[in-house]
């Protein structure tokens, strides 16, 4: 059994990716919990700035699902360029005993994110985590995205998403200049708020 760890995440993200640049440009925010990339993907919190709890596991295969204790699961596909895709916080003080995730070095995998507690603060600050993450992750071709246990937060994001694209077809080149990547994460949170907003 893998145990939690205690991470710090500002501007309500956190990531789970090889250490290889991708632009913000190719997000695909479609289910509002777990947003992925041309490789790797951020994990939306319902904090802002503060401590979440995170446990992360690397499987071979996909295992059962279990529901219980969750308030909100998602699965989606990431891939990995590098070889290396790991959970994150986006700053430095991702916790050292979270391993990486893909067992199988660069490829297709896929991700079920579990989360508890993010309504609990929503935007708010938080020196206690109240938010908890179960990321697992196995070697598996690219699928479709699907919801296996919805919040009034995934509905919403799904609802403003309803029009754009399917994952799959939202292959977007990344943008090779990154050397704003820290700016453009700031304005994250905000886009999809005003997505939402907008519907």
């Amino acid at each position: 059994m893998t145990t939690w760890s205690v991470m710090f995440v500002n501007e309500g993200l956190f990531g789970v990716s090889d250490d290889a640049p991708v632009s913000m440009e190719t997000v695909r925010w479609s289910n509002g919990l777990a947003a992925p990339m041309d490789h790797g993907a951020w994990i939306l919190t319902g904090i802002n700035t503060g401590q979440v709890r995170v446990r992360a596991q690397r499987l071979d295969a996909a295992p059962p699902v279990e529901a219980t204790g969750w308030e909100e699961i998602v699965e989606v596909s990431v891939r990995s360029v590098a070889g290396d895709l790991r959970i994150n916080s986006g700053v430095d003080s991702t916790p050292d005993d979270l391993p990486a995730l893909n067992s199988q070095g660069p490829g297709w995998y896929r991700m079920r994110v579990h989360a508890s507690g993010r309504a609990a603060n929503p935007d708010g600050v938080s020196d206690e985590p109240v938010e908890d993450y179960l990321i697992a992750v196995w070697p598996q071709a690219r699928a479709e995205s699907v919801v296996i246990r919805s919040s009034r937060m995934i509905d919403e994001a799904l609802l403003a998403h309803a029009g754009a694209p399917p994952d799959e077809n939202a292959q977007v080149t990344p943008d090779p200049d990154d050397a704003a990547e820290s700016d453009r994460r700031s304005d994250v949170r905000a886009r999809l708020r005003q997505s939402l907003q907008e519907d």
